[in-house]
Parts: C-alpha cells; sequence; structure tokens
C-alpha cells in the first residue's frame, strides 16, 4: 500500500488552517507557499475536502479557505477518504481459485487477512482526529517553531 503525499499535504493544510484565527482565512497561494507545491495542484487538493465538508472556499482577492467542520470532529480517516476514495486496497485476481480449482463463491484466503488488516489501519485514522494531530503538534513543537508559524500566519490572514 503507498498512499500519495496528497494525504500528508491535506493533513498539514488542515493543520495549518486550525491555527488560524476564528472566522480567519488562509489563501490558496499562502497555502501552497508553505506546503511547497503548485497552486494548481494545491487548488485541486482543496477542492476534494471543501467537497468532503471539510474545508470551506471564498473566491476572490480577500478569499481563501478555512475549516467548516470542528478539529475534533475532523477524522484522518475523513481526509483520507478525501484524497484518495474509499476503494478496498486489495483485489483478488482469482489466483487462488484457480491454483486449487475452487468454486468462485470460496473466499479467497488472502481476501480475509487484508480486509482484517484494512479495518485495522481504518481504525486507527478513525480514532486521530485533527484536534489530536493539533495537540501533539503542540506538546511536540518548541515555543520558538510554533511562534514562527503564527507569525507567518498572521501576516498572511484574511479576515
Amino acid at each position: 500500500m503507498k498512499i500519495k503525499t496528497g494525504l500528508e499535504q491535506a493533513v498539514y493544510a488542515l493543520l495549518l488552517l486550525n491555527r488560524l484565527p476564528k472566522h480567519a482565512m488562509l489563501s490558496g497561494e499562502s497555502l501552497s507557499e508553505k506546503l511547497h507545491v503548485s497552486s494548481t495542484y494545491l487548488q485541486k487538493l482543496m477542492r476534494k475536502l471543501v467537497q468532503a465538508g471539510l474545508v470551506s472556499s471564498v473566491p476572490g482577492v480577500k478569499g481563501g479557505f478555512r475549516l467548516l467542520a470542528t478539529p475534533e470532529d475532523i477524522q484522518i480517516y475523513d481526509v483520507y477518504v478525501a484524497v484518495e476514495g474509499v476503494e478496498s486496497l486489495y483485489h483478488s485476481n482469482g489466483v487462488f481459485h484457480a491454483m486449487f480449482q475452487l468454486a468462485e463463491n470460496k473466499t479467497c484466503l488472502l481476501s480475509d487477512v487484508m480486509e482484517e488488516a484494512e479495518h485495522a489501519w481504518q481504525s486507527v485514522l478513525k480514532r486521530t482526529t485533527l484536534a489530536s494531530l493539533h495537540q501533539a503538534l503542540n506538546n511536540t513543537s518548541t515555543n520558538d517553531c510554533l511562534t514562527k508559524i503564527d507569525s507567518w500566519l498572521k501576516e498572511r490572514v484574511v479576515l
């Protein structure tokens, strides 16, 4: 399983938006600058978060993005689904059935294992929220680091 960088970028964009004052927004240009991605790519990524109901978007010169859902209600799994979709990670190609000449209605042994593994990692993503990552950031970062990011945001915030 390889998750695309879009998930990582989306989570960190949400963490930035979470640090904004209430009702403030951050422009797409500022987000793309901080995440080191093109503005075109960022717009596509943020559109997925808007469609998922995690972020709101206001167009125009004084527009930007802000969290729509509360950080406690944003599960990292929600972000994953918004960016990656809900398709299962494993699909049997019928090797088990062909190898043992079994009827198609018999369950592939590997399918059961992979389904259990998928449920396990989904469970971790579902119990991890944006709020818990925000708290972890605050607990593990130096005051200087947090002050720098908050100053950067303050310079770019759109009210």
